[in-house]
C-alpha cells in the first residue's frame, strides 16, 4: 500500500488530498465538537455563535484550544500523513521535508526574515482593509472577520503566565506545525510536480494558504507570509526551518499582545506615513534575505524527486 498513488498526476494527487482533508475535517471535527460540548457544557447552538458567548466564560478558553487541536488533527495532520503514506514510496519524513537544512545559516536567516517582515505585513494589512466592496459584501466580510477576531481575543486577552504558555502551544505551535506540514510539506510539493519549477508552486500554495483562513482583510499579509515561508522551505530544503520561522512569527505576536494588550484593537497603533516607510524598508530587507537564501540554498529539483520516487519504487519491486 505504501506509495499507492505516487504515479498519479499532480492534479489527481491534489484532488485526493482535498477529498481526504474535507472528509477528515468533517468527521474529526464532528466527533471533537461533540466531545468538547460534553466536557465544557457549551451547547451546539452556542458553538454556532461563539463570538456571542461571554468572553469570561470559564470553559471558553478550553473549548477554543480544544477546537484548535481538533482542527490540527483533522485538517492538517491526517491529510499530511495520507500524502506521506500514499503519494511516495520514500520514508514519510523524507517526503515531507523533515531533514536538516542545506546550510546551517538557514536556522537564523529563516526566523530573521520572518521577523523583519512584520512591518511589511502590517502595511499590507492596512492596504487590504482599504479595499472597498459593495456594502452587502463588505458587511458579510466584516462579520466573518469579527467572528474570527473575537475568538482570538478570547484567548489573548487573558494575562496569566499559564495562558501565555498555552497560547504559545495551541495558537503558535499547532499552527506552525500543522500549516507547514500541509501547505509546504505536501501542497507545495504537489505543485512543484505540476509546474516543474518552484516559484509558481510557492505562489499557488501561498494563495491557498491565505484563502483557507477565510479572512479577507488578512488575505494580502498571509499571502506574503505564505510566499516567504514557501521560499524558506524550498531553499533550506528543511520543513523544520519553515516550522521554526512560522512559530517565531506567531509567538512574537502573542508575546507582544501579552505585554501590550492595546494591540488587540483593530486600529493601527502606527501612524500611516510611518507604516508606509517601515513597510517598504521591511520589504527591501526581506528581498535581501530571499537573495541570500537563493544564493546559498540547495533545493531538490522536481526531476530529482521523480528519480528518487522511481528508484524507490524499483527497489521495492525487486
Amino acid at each position: 500500500m505504501k506509495g499507492l498513488f505516487q504515479h498519479k498526476t499532480a492534479g489527481q494527487q491534489f484532488f485526493l488530498l482535498l477529498s481526504i482533508s474535507l472528509f477528515s475535517f468533517f468527521l474529526i471535527g464532528l466527533l471533537g465538537t461533540q466531545l468538547l460540548s460534553v466536557i465544557t457544557g457549551i451547547s451546539m447552538t452556542e458553538m454556532a455563535a461563539l463570538d456571542k458567548i461571554d468572553p469570561k466564560h470559564p470553559w471558553l478558553p478550553f473549548f477554543i484550544r480544544g477546537m484548535q487541536a481538533v482542527q490540527f488533527i483533522g485538517l492538517f495532520l491526517v491529510p499530511s500523513w495520507f500524502a506521506a503514506r500514499f503519494f511516495t514510496g520514500k520514508p514519510a519524513g523524507n517526503y515531507l521535508g523533515f531533514r536538516l537544512p542545506s546550510h546551517a545559516g538557514f536556522w537564523l536567516i529563516g526566523s530573521f526574515a520572518i521577523l523583519i517582515a512584520l512591518p511589511m505585513v502590517q502595511w499590507l494589512g492596512e492596504v487590504n482593509r482599504a479595499i472597498e466592496f459593495p456594502s452587502e459584501l463588505t458587511d458579510w466580510i466584516r462579520g466573518k472577520e469579527d467572528e474570527a477576531n473575537e475568538t482570538v481575543k478570547a484567548l489573548l486577552s487573558r494575562h496569566t503566565i499559564q495562558d501565555l504558555l498555552l497560547n504559545l502551544l495551541f495558537v503558535a505551535g499547532l499552527a506552525a506545525v500543522g500549516e507547514e506540514l500541509l501547505f509546504r510539506g505536501v501542497i507545495q510539493r504537489i505543485f512543484v510536480k505540476q509546474f516543474g519549477q518552484a516559484w509558481p508552486a510557492i505562489i499557488v500554495s501561498a494563495f491557498l494558504f491565505a484563502a483557507l483562513h477565510l479572512q479577507f482583510y488578512g488575505f494580502l499579509p498571509r499571502f506574503a507570509l505564505g510566499i516567504l515561508l514557501g521560499a524558506i522551505y524550498w531553499y533550506s530544503g528543511s520543513l523544520w526551518v519553515a516550522i521554526l520561522a512560522h512559530f517565531v512569527y506567531d509567538g512574537i505576536l502573542i508575546v507582544l499582545v501579552y505585554l501590550n494588550p492595546v494591540l488587540l484593537n483593530d486600529e493601527s497603533v502606527v501612524p500611516a506615513e510611518t507604516l508606509v516607510y517601515s513597510g517598504l524598508i521591511s520589504a527591501l530587507m526581506v528581498t535581501m534575505n530571499l537573495h541570500w537564501m537563493i544564493k546559498h540554498g540547495n533545493p531538490v529539483s522536481d526531476e530529482q524527486i521523480e528519480e528518487e520516487d522511481t528508484t524507490t519504487d524499483h527497489d521495492t519491486s525487486n
